[in-house]
């Protein structure tokens, strides 16, 4: 395993094999990221939500760029996701599967083996399938809820709990907008 120093890892996630943790991410409670296979690798920024499942095979690790936001009960295998991506609640990407940056999949979507997501498109789900709109994702707000989860986990390690003040969720939408910028997505 390489765990990035600033990276959280709370204690009630499991992480086996040869999984590597990018700067600032965070892994929370009940995860688990198993790359007994083949390699599990998250960029900067990076959280993995509570109860989802990564899982690797002989052939195929998982890459996951920077600021890109895996929300709770979520399944990856397999695959591969961009920078400043969101996965929703409950969504599931399979083998192959590949999320182009600043792609917003939301809750519940089934993203099936070998599917290609463009950048930047809003993904639903709709009776068993995908609706894929072009370029209406917003990654400034997945980004954003990515600089939370930094700040979260290091409110959990000084043992602070409670609500983000409005200025502070101001101050995170306007430094995931220079972000956005910067990474060109």
């Amino acid at each position: 395993m390489k765990i990035h120093e600033s990276a959280y890892v709370h204690p009630a996630a499991t992480l086996i094999g040869l999984v590597e943790l990018g700067a600032n991410s965070s892994i929370w409670p009940g995860a688990v990221l198993r790359a007994d296979m083949n390699t599990i690798r998250l960029g900067e920024a990076v959280n993995i939500q509570d109860n989802s499942t990564l899982h690797t095979d002989s052939t195929r690790g998982i890459f996951i760029d920077d600021y890109t936001l895996v929300g709770h009960n979520t399944m990856l295998h397999g695959c591969k996701i961009g920078k400043g991506c969101l996965i929703g609640i409950g969504s599931v990407v399979l083998d192959d599967a590949e999320i182009g940056s600043g792609a917003m999949i939301l809750a519940g979507c089934i993203v099936r083996g070998g599917k290609k997501i463009p950048p930047r498109a809003m993904v639903l789900p709709k009776n068993g399938d995908l609706v894929i709109y072009p370029n209406k994702a917003k990654p400034a707000m997945t980004i954003a809820g990515c600089l939370e989860y930094v700040e979260l986990s290091k409110r959990i390690l000084a043992d602070r709990f409670g609500p983000f003040s409005p200025e502070e969720e101001a101050g995170f939408l306007k430094e995931a907008e220079r972000i956005v910028s910067d990474l060109g997505i």
